[in-house]
């Protein structure tokens, strides 16, 4: 293979028109995305918090779900992710969708100029670009936007690692700090952690295989300058890694995850013949999907000449392995192949043979789930060894044997795809979507096969303007291939959907049943195999009150959707869950009014869901979000408090379970009697006028979290954890304001460290890129003495 190859702007401009042609709905025709997860979590909470930020104010809570919940310390909202700014200039729908867009368009770039960096030729380049940005992976997550947001950042750290790694300029090291710091910003922390890995044994690669002329000495200086990119990076990002880091300690997730939901999503070994042809299986885009799990989850489809192109490398690399000074770009295959292997084992995890002793014994490996994930580097890694792969290609005589049986081959795996079905008499659907994957692998054959035949080979040299055209050839056949498999993988509908609905909100809070919203969400509307369920049904979806929709339109519910919920409410929800029809003293404790179930709970009204609370003086039931009580017990467990909540005897407008030991002032003795009003009040802040006739605990059905404090009339006041999961305070004789509010905890320590990480880091790319232009300086001067003078 030669140089001699396409102009460079051809990849990405390519790239450019396969996204135009996959997405351009959403920037000429005002549509959005919203299936699955945009509506679920990342809508809702972006539109809530960056409007708060248009008010003014910081969100560090969400008051809508899970009676409360934080908002900044939930890594996923990525309010201080820079490219998400853009929600503040644009409408929302809108700014998600630019986003989106752009981050595809910077994974080419990244992978443009990282396998620059390797030294590959133009072609190759092109064809690792195109094959990572618009990859299965990528595209079939568009809308988990964190994910494709982080993912679109891996290859640059790549590029400045192996900057860092080669060249060892305090320049590349700020430039790292800074993509670092991005890419920890963009809001998933699990291909983070997986980049770094990947990164990390890149670095090492590059470090003592990789730079053969350095000595002992520029090698440890070389990975010391990679480490302090990296922990720049992280400072960078202190502001949004310290909430949720004490977040992850508070939550349901703190001591890990179980085997069975960190397993859960796990890559079947049955799959891998989706890597030649993507739709084998059918595709939840037009409803053909004939397996279980998420079609997007198991997405690693690079084009099918890419993977042709990456086995190349191998066979290249074999052939030339004692040839590799000649042959320099070919000496990191052997890295590239192992970290494809390794991550793809661990991909298959529960299918495989070392995730279990992975989770066992190393950690990280109970702290994420879906192994499936690990595809990533699985994906990144076939993409550099496609474009590798490039300069193996050629037109020898077993080539052309093997190109010719494999064209013939081809054709023939089409034929008989076409004419089987006609034959057989099985389950028609099932065989039809098995012969559309065998027609599609057919015709990538042989076009790939074709493709070889014509290329314009003389002997080792290319035939000028025809070697040109036939690589642009390849390019489009690789763009086109791979923009055919992400069709219709992110529906896309109308951007007023998600515009605020005249839906008057309940008194208290919404609750839904786990297995009634599992049918709700999976079976009626995100239909897993065919995404054009919800697509037909939004305008249902949009009404169905499911979490976190609910924050559109600012109703309250008790469930919540994020990733990390806060422990005492998972503990709460698994309780109400567990007592099932026996849960309405739960419910009402946690200011439940309505409740969507298969039946109503003991004592509540209504013939179908959902089901309403017994407010009524006959019940004596709590307020919705805050009442008087005038009976404590005291528990000094968690597992007490659990086992009293379980009691049918427990009334909670009577008795409020508190956590800790009894405070030395006087506690209320007197029958509770009075009056609370609730207060208007910011979303990080609860306000209450109290009318109490006697000293009374004054229960509030909002999440305990730390951070909380509470004032009597400005005066600060001890809270206590309530009920397990809720708030309480002790209320003297009379009337008064009581106001509890929110504050991030090491908010400033924070700031402090992002600040100082980030002028650190600004300050390294600014005096580096100064004595990069002083040194480019003093050379031209050598070489040019009137200039000197």
């Amino acid at each position: 293979m030669t140089n001699r190859s396409v102009p460079g702007w051809l990849p990405l401009a390519l790239l450019g028109v396969m996204l135009g042609a996959l997405f351009y709905p959403l920037l000429l025709e005002g549509k959005t995305l919203f299936w699955g997860l945009p509506s679920l979590q990342f809508y809702p909470w972006r539109e809530f918090a960056f409007s708060e930020l248009a008010e003014g104010r910081l969100p560090s809570w969400n008051p809508y779900t899970g009676a409360g919940s934080p908002l900044l310390a939930n890594y996923q909202t990525a309010v201080f992710y820079p490219p998400n700014w853009l929600h503040m200039l644009l409408p929302d729908a809108l700014a998600m969708s630019v986003i989106a867009l752009l981050h595809l368009a910077w994974a080419g770039a990244g992978m443009w100029l990282f396998t620059g960096a390797l030294g590959l030729p133009v072609l190759g380049r092109g064809i690792s670009t195109l094959s990572y940005a618009l990859s299965g992976y990528v595209i079939g997550r568009v809308g988990s936007f964190p994910t494709a947001d982080t993912v679109a950042w891996i290859p640059w750290l790549f590029w400045l690692v192996h900057r860092v790694i080669t060249g060892r300029r305090w320049r590349d090291v700020g430039w790292l700090a800074l993509v670092m710091g991005l890419q920890l910003l963009a809001g998933h922390a699990q291909t983070v952690w997986y980049a770094l890995v990947g990164v990390g044994l890149y670095a090492v690669w590059a470090t003592m295989w990789g730079q053969r002329s350095a000595s002992g000495r520029q090698r440890g200086m070389a990975l010391l300058l990679a480490g302090l990119g990296i922990g720049l990076g992280v400072g960078i990002a202190a502001v949004q890694l310290l909430p949720t880091a004490e977040y992850l300690a508070e939550s349901h997730r703190a001591s890990g995850l179980d085997y069975k939901t960190t397993a859960n999503l796990s890559y079947n070994p049955f799959r891998l013949v989706t890597l030649l042809s993507p739709n084998f299986y059918g595709t939840p885009a037009d409803g053909s999907y004939l397996t279980n799990g998420i079609f997007f989850e198991d997405a690693a489809y690079i084009g099918f000449i890419p993977l042709i192109s990456a086995a190349a490398a191998v066979v290249g690399w074999m052939r030339k392995r004692r040839a590799l000074d000649e042959y320099p770009t070919f000496r990191s295959v052997p890295l590239w192949l192992a970290l494809a292997l390794l991550a793809l084992i661990i991909a298959t995890g529960r299918h495989g043979p070392v995730f279990r002793l992975l989770y066992d014994y190393v950690p990280t490996f109970d702290a994420f789930r879906e192994p499936v994930r690990w595809l990533v580097l699985v994906v990144f890694s076939l993409s550099v060894l496609a474009g590798i792969g490039v300069q193996h290609w050629g037109r020898g005589k077993w080539v052309v044997f093997w190109s010719r049986l494999a064209a013939a081959g081809g054709g023939g795996i089409v034929v008989m795809a076409l004419v089987i079905p006609q034959m057989v008499d099985v389950d028609a659907e099932t065989l039809d979507v098995l012969a559309d994957g065998m027609i599609v692998l057919g015709c990538w054959i042989a076009g790939a096969a074709l493709l070889t035949l014509t290329q314009p080979v003389e002997g080792l040299k290319p035939v000028g303007k025809s070697r040109v055209l036939w690589s642009a050839a390849v390019l489009v056949f690789v763009a086109c291939d791979l923009a055919w498999a992400g069709g219709g993988l992110n529906p896309m509908i109308p951007g007023d959907y998600y515009d605020p609905r005249a839906i008057t909100p309940p008194d208290g809070r919404i609750y839904w049943f786990e297995d009634v919203q599992d049918k709700v969400l999976y079976d009626q509307f995100f239909d897993l195999s065919d995404y054009r369920v919800a697509k037909d049904n939004r305008d249902a979806v949009r009404a169905s009150l499911l979490p976190n929709l609910t924050m559109l339109d600012h109703i309250l519910t008790f469930n919540n959707f994020d990733p990390l919920l806060p422990r005492y409410h998972g503990q709460y929800v698994d309780l109400i869950e567990d007592m099932g029809g026996e849960s309405s003293a739960l419910l009402r404790a946690a200011g439940v009014t309505q409740v969507f179930a298969d039946a109503p709970p003991d004592g509540w009204q209504g013939d179908t869901a959902p089901y309403h609370a017994p407010y009524d003086a006959a019940h004596n039931a709590p307020a919705p979000l805050a009442w008087l009580v005038d009976s404590a017990e005291w528990f000094d467990s968690d597992d007490a408090i659990s086992d009293a909540l379980r009691d049918p005897a427990w009334d909670p407008a009577h008795t409020v379970l508190l956590a800790g030991d009894p405070p030395d002032a006087p506690i209320p003795t007197a029958p509770a009697g009075g009056s609370v009003t609730v207060l208007p009040h910011d979303p990080d802040e609860l306000r209450f006028r109290v009318d109490a006739e006697n000293a009374a605990y004054l229960v509030i059905s909002s999440t305990w979290y730390p951070g909380w404090e509470a004032s009597i009339n400005e005066r600060n006041t001890d809270l206590y954890r309530a009920n397990l999961a809720f708030l309480a305070v002790i209320i003297s004789p009379g009337e008064s304001t009581v106001t509890l509010r929110y504050r991030v905890n090491h908010e400033m320590a924070g700031v402090g460290g992002s600040l100082i990480a980030l002028l650190v880091a600004l300050g390294l790319v600014t005096l580096g890129s100064r004595k990069r232009g002083s040194a480019n300086d003093q050379e031209q001067q050598q070489h040019d003495p009137q200039r000197a003078v």
